[in-house]
């Protein structure tokens, strides 16, 4: 009999920033404001690309093109090149003081399905360091399968992240329940690899700007936390 799977994003689904400055917060700082374009591009994650095959060969690469797409971004919001430094000095010092934590009862839902034979995987649209940020969290180990989109060369919903992430777990994407709070990412993606997506709204969680009007009448489970997830590979 094969073990039922559950595979979650990670941000705004398992862990959140208690604190945390933004990058807007931070151009304010140095007189400056974001323009509304590239607000939406940096919270959206695609500063980082859809696809980045080459810049994932090694962490050294990825990190290097990381740092070139953001000093791309201050050149797109017309910020003279002699404050990039500056600017990039306080974004690497304020991800320093950056606290992660996970939401309440995930340890608990992650020990329920631990017992159930659940087996259960990680996959986000994060950077080369998913793995120190799990842990940050109070969670190393707790998970069968870890994939950054760092790792995988795209970012969800792009299907080789998916693809990447049935390979190194070895699972088959109809025994999969995906879960995640990002509509395009951990719904339409997943559905289309084969998966059954589970859409998370958390109250009080951050707007979802990849939700699309049509959204509404989709039949998709809807998630208020993630003990809803038990009855879904039943484990309740």
């Amino acid at each position: 009999m094969k073990r039922p799977a559950v595979v979650l994003d990670f941000y705004g689904t398992v862990a959140r920033a208690t604190s945390s400055t933004g990058i807007d917060e931070i151009l304010a700082r140095h007189g400056h404001s974001i323009p509304e374009h590239l607000a939406a591009t940096w919270w959206s994650g695609d500063i980082d690309g859809m696809e980045h095959v080459e810049q994932s060969g090694s962490r050294e690469r990825y990190v290097a093109w990381q740092q070139e797409r953001l000093v791309a971004m201050l050149h797109e919001a017309d910020i003279h090149p002699g404050e990039h430094d500056a600017i990039l000095s306080d974004l690497h010092d304020e991800r320093a003081l950056r606290v992660l934590e996970a939401y309440d009862e995930v340890p608990d839902v992650l020990r329920e399905l631990r017992l159930r034979g659940v087996t259960v995987a990680i996959c986000s649209n994060w950077d080369w360091d998913l793995e120190p940020a799990i842990a940050e969290a109070g969670l190393a180990g707790c998970f069968d399968t870890v994939v950054s989109s760092a790792w995988a060369g795209a970012r969800k919903p792009h299907a080789r992240i998916y693809q990447y992430l049935l390979e190194r777990s070895g699972l088959d994407p109809a025994d999969i329940v995906f879960v995640g709070d990002t509509w395009g990412p951990d719904v339409e993606g997943p559905r289309a690899a084969g998966m059954t997506p589970a859409y998370l709204e958390r109250v009080g969680h951050w707007p979802d700007d990849t939700l699309p009007p049509e959204a509404a009448d989709d039949e998709v489970t809807r998630l208020r936390d993630l003990w809803g997830v038990l009855p879904l590979v039943g484990a309740d």
